[in-house]
């Protein structure tokens, strides 16, 4: 998915004088967490006539720079999935992290709005899902690394009730959600020295037979 994802992000500063930004990021398999080396990747600003291209690498990195601020559309391409993630805003001397989730052997065609409030959340429609029944699933990740978390507490809270699970060896986590509502993700893991780190994502809707992909960022180094 882009994921997540599907497509996540954030932007740091990229030169001081900078006039122009760029958009980068990681392109990885929701399953296995693997990066995705080849995806083609597409950045298109309001009113281009041409997109701006370029393929990941062999550890699934992106990179377009040059970019004059202003609003654009990524799309990346694998294996006959589409990711769509729109609404990100360039500005200059800084660089938007967009990293890009597939949902490889699911090729459903993800869209991921990058400037809604609730952050990178993808949605696709499985074609064995009921419509009595939701799925919310994603990843745990670390915001300096950018790696996978294993063994994070993960929560869904609705009002119909909690579920709980733990995050497996590549920080994945699922949750099948009877009926389909509003739900409040959160992640927690604790740190030797530190105590707690905790991450916590609220009003995530989610329709009947629809499939909400919700990463989770933990600032392990903080």
């Amino acid at each position: 998915l882009v994921v997540l994802l599907a497509a996540c992000g954030g932007a740091t500063p990229r030169t001081a004088r900078s006039t122009t930004g760029a958009i980068a990021g990681l392109a990885r398999d929701h399953d296995s967490g693997d990066p995705v080396a080849k995806a083609d990747i597409r950045v298109r600003g309001q009113g281009d006539f041409e997109p701006r291209a370029a393929t990941t690498s062999d550890r699934g990195l992106y990179d377009v720079d040059g970019l004059a601020p202003g609003r654009y559309q990524l799309t990346a391409r694998f294996a006959g999935q589409p990711v769509d993630v729109v609404n990100i805003d360039v500005r200059a001397g800084e660089t938007m992290y967009v990293d890009v989730l597939f949902t490889l052997g699911r090729p459903e065609p993800l869209r991921v709005d990058y400037g809604d409030k609730a952050g990178a959340i993808g949605r696709y429609r499985p074609p064995n899902l009921g419509e009595t029944v939701s799925l919310i699933e994603g990843t745990v990740n670390d915001t300096s690394t950018r790696e996978r978390v294993p063994g994070a507490v993960v929560t869904a809270v609705s009002g119909q009730g909690t579920q709980q699970t733990i995050s497996d060896d590549h920080g994945r986590y699922r949750f099948d959600l009877t009926p389909p509502g509003t739900y409040s993700i959160s992640a927690y893991y604790n740190i030797s020295g530190r105590g707690q780190i905790e991450v916590r994502r609220s009003q995530i809707e989610v329709a009947g037979a629809e499939a909400v992909m919700v990463p989770l960022w933990i600032e392990m180094g903080r």
